[in-house]
């Protein structure tokens, strides 16, 4: 392995994909305190997990969502948004309604409510739906119906195309937005924008047939000849969701007879024809936006890719098992691609950066190496023991690597900083300390592994202890001053 560092995920680098805005407005000075997964929910989202295992936690994630209910935008009929940030000056980028984040703050709210059946929390995500849908969807008359769209803000009278591929930065969210309002309500006007986001992907979806099957692929916004395969940013982010509402809504078609599943069908077979053999697996062109990487996180590398394989195998074993034996051998490509990346590697840590070639976030890095390896040891348990034996040694490095990236501080939490790219301690779920929280609280949890436990609830501790109380909750800066380690 000629690698010098542990290549994991990449992710969502928002900062630079938006730099260039940030001459025209003024700058947001001192502590950020933000709403989306690079604050707040993504609070929600580590804590929620942690508290599995550690229910102390759970206060945390819970007055994390009382403040998001605190700091609400509300309109004259009930309804709820969220500015990026709330400290964010006026006309700041922070300052505006970032609609990709806010689905990740509807989705916090309605897992809040799954966990605890507090009806605030569904009462608050339901009423950010109505905003999700009222305000902030558009919609259009096509040959096969009406599409519905979104954009990344919300613009009024905006005529953009809107997200495309991805999850985090697509309309993959958008989906499971709705199918958690769904399942949540059993409310059938949710079919209603689900369809139109059916519409809107048969629409724009790039269709070849190669050996008499379909292939349909969702070209990047920015560049209409690259098309990206990962989670965040590309085709593993739609085939996901599309997956689950087929599940939910399995009766949910359009007049040409497109179907959930056909799309994510489809989409499945266009990321088999571009897979490329390598070592003992498989690797995609473009998981991100770069042609070429050594990547496994789920959120841009093979851990995405191969998750959306998983899943598509398990949705169509009892009715397609010849697609779905298919599905399951680019799994396993992706896995025994991810499996000798991480085992080859000669490294003790501490890992070398946040995001991109060894980095310790759940999206942006090692945090989130072993989401695809625990998933797909669950799912063949007995079946494959030499690789499920590879993939829980994998699993158990990848947890040691960051914990070895972890440096003690004067107040007996650890955190890892951020020293190379932002030059601060992060706490967002891509590059920072919730991600590091996630991805140790799965590991700790599915290894049994008292120890990496302990690593995560240490790093919790960095979180909480520099909490502010605001409304009735807790908010929580993005950003910390670099600390000496003792």
């Amino acid at each position: 392995m000629r690698s010098r560092v542990l290549h994991l995920a990449v992710a969502v680098a928002v900062v630079g994909s938006w730099a260039g805005c940030l001459p025209a407005v003024e700058v947001e000075e001192g502590p950020q305190y933000l709403t989306d997964s690079h604050g707040a929910s993504g609070v929600v989202h580590a804590f929620l997990e942690l508290s599995k295992t550690s229910p102390e936690y759970a206060r945390y994630w819970k007055e994390s969502l009382d403040w998001l209910i605190h700091v609400a935008e509300r309109d004259d009929q009930g309804r709820m948004a969220w500015v990026m940030s709330t400290s964010a000056p006026k006309g700041h980028w922070h300052s505006k309604i970032n609609v990709a984040g806010s689905c990740h703050i509807l989705r916090m709210f309605f897992a809040g409510y799954k966990a605890s059946g507090d009806e605030r929390y569904k009462r608050a995500a339901l009423a950010g739906v109505r905003a999700f849908t009222e305000r902030f969807g558009r919609q259009e008359a096509t040959r096969l119906g009406t599409a519905w769209r979104w954009s990344h803000g919300y613009r009024p009278n905006d005529t953009s195309p809107g997200m495309l591929a991805g999850h985090s930065h697509g309309l993959g969210n958008p989906i499971d937005v709705l199918l958690d309002a769904y399942e949540a309500t059993g409310d059938e006007r949710y079919a209603d924008p689900l369809r139109g986001l059916l519409v809107n992907l048969r629409i724009r979806g790039q269709e070849t047939r190669v050996d008499g099957q379909t292939l349909i692929a969702w070209p990047a916004l920015k560049n209409p000849d690259v098309v990206e395969t990962g989670y965040c940013y590309g085709q593993a982010g739609l085939v996901l969701p599309l997956l689950r509402l087929a599940e939910a809504m399995p009766d949910l078609r359009l007049s040409d007879g497109t179907t959930a599943l056909s799309l994510a069908s489809a989409n499945l077979r266009y990321l088999m024809s571009v897979a490329r053999p390598k070592g003992d697996g498989y690797v995609w062109p473009y998981m991100r936006h770069d042609k070429t990487s050594r990547n496994v996180g789920y959120g841009s590398g093979t851990g995405g890719i191969g998750w959306a394989f998983l899943r598509g195998a398990q949705v169509n074993r009892k009715t397609n098992p010849a697609f779905a034996k298919e599905c399951m051998r680019y799994a396993r490509g992706a896995v025994g691609y991810a499996t000798d990346i991480v085992l080859g590697y000669k490294g003790e840590g501490p890992l070398t950066s946040a995001g991109g070639d060894g980095g310790f976030g759940v999206c942006g890095g090692a945090g989130g190496g072993g989401h695809l390896l625990m998933l797909y040891a669950q799912d063949v348990g007995d079946a494959e023991p030499d690789l499920v034996k590879r993939c829980n040694a994998a699993i158990e490095r990848i947890a040691r690597l960051v914990a070895a990236s972890a440096e003690t501080l004067a107040d007996g939490t650890k955190a890892i900083p951020d020293r190379g790219h932002f030059g601060k301690v992060n706490i967002a779920l891509d590059y920072g300390q919730t991600g590091v929280v996630l991805g140790l609280a799965w590991a700790g949890r599915y290894l049994e592994d008292e120890k990496i436990l302990a690593t995560a609830r240490r790093v919790a501790d960095y979180i909480v202890k520099r909490a502010v109380e605001e409304g009735g909750g807790l908010k929580f800066a993005q950003f910390h001053p670099l600390p000496e380690a003792v």
